[in-house]
């Protein structure tokens, strides 16, 4: 916690008076951070060499993403910075994407999946928790045969949200963007599945939850874990 101290001073007719205010600053989170209550605590991990490290940075020295809360653009773009300095690494290790999220802005998404088919290693992705909207499709880019989920892991095929405000040309545009998303979104699941376009279409209209079993035999994923 840092500190700031402003001083003031006044003039009156009984002379000049200074006063000093000072308030406390909370630290911005530092990356890999959880917030409980009023201040930041960041998950450490021993390091091996007698000292701590983050754990999501523990994680990423044995190739693991771990996506778990909203998909943002300083989210995505840290996934996609992470993705590319692993390829770097080492262009043919495995990299293992565990997804618990259930929201996320579907052009962050996009910019995660672009980068996923972009890089040149093997991909496998884990669904745990409750996978919703359009971090699915995350799931569903693992390499085929390396998409698993966990026993408990819920999945929610939906259409992408937006909030339209404005004139009603302002709407009419953001209006005809949100439907680009939405079948943009019945793509990306249409390519992974193998599913009819159509049929996603008509079945992404309303929430549609699945467990594992279910979400195996629909193609988004190829295991259980």
């Amino acid at each position: 916690t840092t500190t700031t101290t402003t001083t003031t001073t006044t003039r009156g007719t009984r002379g000049t008076r200074t006063t000093r205010t000072t308030r406390a600053r909370r630290p911005h989170a530092p990356p890999g951070a959880i917030t409980s209550g009023p201040e930041t605590v960041p998950v450490m991990v021993p390091d091996g060499r007698g000292g701590g490290e983050d754990v999501f940075g523990a994680l990423a020295r044995e190739r693991i993403v771990f996506l778990g809360t909203r998909i943002d653009e300083q989210v995505a773009a840290e996934t996609c910075a992470r993705l590319l300095q692993l390829e770097s690494e080492d262009p043919e290790g495995e990299i293992r994407v565990w997804v618990n999220c259930v929201a996320g802005t579907q052009y962050c998404v996009t910019a995660i999946l672009d980068t996923l088919e972009y890089v040149s290693c093997p991909v496998s992705t884990v669904a745990l928790g409750c996978v919703a909207g359009p971090p699915v499709m995350l799931v569903a880019a693992g390499d085929k045969g390396k998409r698993y989920g966990m026993s408990s892991a819920r999945i929610v095929l939906s259409q992408p949200l937006g909030g339209l405000a404005g004139t009603s040309i302002e709407v009419k545009i953001q209006a005809t963007e949100l439907n680009r998303n939405a079948k943009a979104q019945v793509g990306f699941i249409a390519k992974y599945t193998g599913r009819d376009a159509d049929e996603l279409e008509a079945m992404m209209a309303r929430d549609t939850y699945m467990g594992v079993d279910e979400a195996i035999d629909f193609g988004l994923i190829d295991h259980a874990l």
